[in-house]
């Protein structure tokens, strides 16, 4: 059996907001284990059959999609080799940690299955990249702005679900305003600014935050002019998240027309930063954005 890893830490440091964000944490987890696995020479299969785990226990663990337990983590780590008291007590603290629960959990009733792992994740990022072909991006949009987006949609909302949206809405951009908060860089087509959603007024009041939003350190926004995304041709609503940490990859979220991708594939994920970094590059730059907002608020 292979040798553990004999760094008093198991992890790359620092973790930073991830160690406040339980699911970053259980995919931080399932990597090492799966790490560790690897180095034993161990198959998925095989943990599940020695340590009496149900079938597949181990690769939900590993893919983060079910929680380790403190007794399952002593056993993993006992398998694999792993000694110290340092190490062990590092990661069975990260274990509790991951057992929280999620500030979004209350927000089950509103929260689409295919859209949790973005709200999930994104408080974690260090760079949040996202590009916006028909609206202004969720962690830019006022209440107002969010609410006629919502009601916009197809079927009929309830009141009360419209609300609780506008209200996951605003946690999520709370999320900005903590210690170590992403840097949101924003690309938003041009068509964006000519539609008045939610009527003058509203669309008026939207664009002024934005406005007061670029004046942020860790906020950039870029408009992209029509003719550069017709060159470009993203074609949909693309979120790239940065992690800072070793041990829990980049993903992409991708809107499409009735639901939504979430990805940690590399080739994928490349395949999206790169388009940012093109579109990016063609797209105003931040001062030339914030002129042409400013002269679209004065003729609202």
């Amino acid at each position: 059996m292979a040798a553990a890893d004999p760094n008093p830490s198991l992890f790359v440091r620092p973790l930073g907001s991830a160690e406040k964000n339980p699911t970053a944490l259980k995919l931080i987890l399932g990597g090492k284990l799966r790490e560790l696995r690897s180095a034993a020479g161990l198959d998925p299969a095989d943990v599940d059959v020695r340590l009496g785990f149900s079938r597949s226990k181990t690769s939900r663990i590993e893919l983060g999609r079910s929680g380790c337990k403190t007794a399952d983590a002593l056993a993993l780590l006992a398998l694999y080799g792993v000694t110290g008291d340092e190490p062990i007590a590092e990661f069975l603290k990260l274990v509790a940690q991951s057992r929280q629960s999620d500030w979004w959990r209350s927000y089950s009733d509103v929260l689409s299955d295919f859209f949790t792992p973005l709200v999930a994740l994104e408080g974690a990022a260090e760079r949040i990249r996202t590009y916006e072909p028909f609206y202004v991006p969720g962690l830019l949009q006022t209440p107002a702005y969010t609410r006629a987006v919502i009601q916009s949609g197809p079927g009929q909302i309830l009141l009360h679900e419209a609300e609780r949206r506008v209200q996951l809405r605003q946690e999520r951009q709370r999320q900005l305003d903590q210690p170590g908060a992403p840097h949101l860089w924003a690309i938003i087509d041009e068509s964006v600014l000519m539609r008045a959603v939610g009527g003058p007024h509203v669309m008026r009041a939207q664009l002024e935050h934005l406005v007061e939003m670029m004046e942020r350190p860790r906020v950039t926004v870029q408009i992209a002019p029509l003719d550069v995304t017709a060159a470009v041709g993203i074609g949909t609503g693309v979120t790239y998240l940065r992690f800072a940490l070793g041990d829990l990859k980049d993903a992409v979220y991708i809107e499409h027309l009735t639901d939504s991708t979430f990805n940690q594939r590399p080739p994928v994920v490349e395949q999206y930063r790169d388009m940012l970094d093109r579109l990016g590059a063609c797209a105003l730059t931040p001062a030339q954005s914030l002129a042409t907002l400013r002269e679209r608020v004065k003729s609202l």
